[in-house]
């Protein structure tokens, strides 16, 4: 499985498009199949998610588990694949932004993209920042939760 990391601002030109950064495209630029491809689409908190195709799958897998008679399943499903968008970057590491997903996100000229271990998130640098600050909690505390959770399910 690919695996992101790292924190950059990246700049969108007049046409929607952005660059990813360089320390992120070796992994996206591998030799190209012709299954090989990415999904951008609404993420969660306010930003888009961009997903290798292997990623993409897994979250598909894990819906298509799902019952279709699920009020939530349907709701989360019309939020999700309607703004969905398949991406390639070109030779230079760029890719398109569709307009509608640029609204969603509220991008504007500055973009924040992270790396996430198994997708890449962009934001608007203010839209992360009143995240971090809504979300009220410390690095530590959820960490120290989250492992909490992982030693009980071993024990």
């Amino acid at each position: 499985m690919v695996a992101f990391y790292g924190r950059y601002i990246v700049l969108m030109d007049e046409k929607g498009r952005i660059s990813l950064p360089a320390k992120l495209r070796p992994i996206l630029q591998k030799p190209k199949k012709s299954s090989d491809g990415f999904m951008l689409t609404k993420g969660l908190d306010g930003c888009l998610a961009l997903y290798p195709e292997e990623q993409w799958a897994r979250i598909q897998e894990r819906l298509n588990m799902l019952d279709f008679t699920r009020k939530d399943f349907r709701f989360f499903s019309r939020q999700l694949y309607p703004v969905a968008s398949p991406v390639n970057l070109d030779r230079q590491g760029r890719m398109l932004i569709p307009a509608h997903l640029q609204k969603e996100a509220g991008l504007k000229r500055e973009i924040l993209v992270m790396g996430i271990n198994g997708w890449i998130e962009l934001w608007n640098p203010e839209k992360y920042e009143q995240y971090l600050t809504e979300y009220g909690k410390s690095y530590e505390d959820v960490a120290e939760r989250l492992f909490d959770v992982n030693r009980q399910q071993k024990e």
